[in-house]
């Protein structure tokens, strides 16, 4: 759907014309991130918006490492702001810098961010300053030995709109009744791509909620089993889902050497808060796999 036109039209033909403008008002700006073909690294200049290869880091700053776990994180992409902007039409992201986004995707790691303890397994770091600063670092050995890095390739990029996945916890404050929930399913069913790339949106969800995940965790609370739900509740920590945003979506594509978990997807969310304060550092990562 690029227009909210579109989601509109497309609600109404699956009988949702009674609540489509309740779900229309929960859309928001996403830009899909289209995967050109593998690039030589040689190939694509320096603080081009990429996926896989050698980040084009700044002087002065060090490859990310999980400290508490002693491993090297693997570069997933680099975003140049100046290149989204004209696709940002909520005007939520920078004008111009970088954003670069690592994760443990070792054995031992791939952290499925559950637990607040994942918060190591991941690194988003943000440079607004000269481009000319920036250098193509090399990746450190021992993910080359162990083959925890992907192939390089270049992106552009799509403006469209977004509705919610049906397992997003915006479904909740939506309210749909159990008929128009199963009309809604059949409409997220049909629409969702096999392989999606975004910046902002909606994500697509592969299981549950991720809103409600991330505001317990973030606040201390371990998702791996029913407490921390239980503790969130009674803290009233699950009426502050709405201020989580999709910050990045990754697919797996096996071409590059990208697989999360089972075909799986990483979400990076993020405040409204952090967002428009660009503490990016603050973002959260999930995984979530069939």
């Amino acid at each position: 759907m690029k227009t909210i036109e579109d989601a509109k039209m497309m609600l109404e033909n699956y009988g949702l014309s009674d609540c489509a403008n309740k779900i229309i008002s929960h859309a928001k700006n996403a830009i899909y991130i289209e995967l050109d073909d593998v690039a030589d690294e040689n190939d694509i200049p320096v603080g081009s918006s990429k996926i896989g290869g050698n980040p084009d880091l700044p002087n002065g700053v060090s490859w990310p490492k999980d400290e508490a776990n002693d491993r090297w994180l693997s570069f997933l992409c680099q975003i140049n702001f100046k290149e989204v902007k004209p696709y940002d039409i909520e005007n939520k992201l920078p004008d111009k810098g970088m954003l670069f986004f690592f994760y443990d995707w070792s054995v031992d790691g791939s952290p499925w961010g559950y637990d607040p303890k994942d918060a190591s397994g991941k690194a988003v770091i943000y440079y607004d300053g000269d481009m000319s600063c920036l250098h193509r670092a090399e990746i450190p050995e021992k993910l080359k030995d162990e083959g925890y890095f992907a192939e390089p390739c270049r992106l552009s990029f799509e403006q469209r709109m977004d509705i919610p996945s049906t397992y997003s916890g915006i479904m909740d404050i939506i309210g749909l009744s159990p008929e128009d929930s199963d009309k809604y399913y059949d409409v997220c069913e049909e629409f969702d791509e096999e392989s999606v790339n975004k910046l902002l949106g909606h994500s697509n969800n592969i299981q549950g909620d991720m809103e409600l995940e991330c505001e317990l965790v973030a606040n201390g609370l371990y998702c791996g089993d029913g407490t921390g739900y239980e503790e969130g509740a009674k803290r009233g920590l699950d009426k502050n889902v709405a201020h989580w945003n999709l910050l990045l979506q990754i697919d797996s594509y096996e071409d590059l050497g990208l697989m999360w978990g089972d075909c799986g997807r990483l979400y990076f969310w993020i405040t409204a808060e952090d967002l428009e304060a660009r503490n990016f550092e603050k973002t959260w990562l999930i995984l979530q796999c069939g």
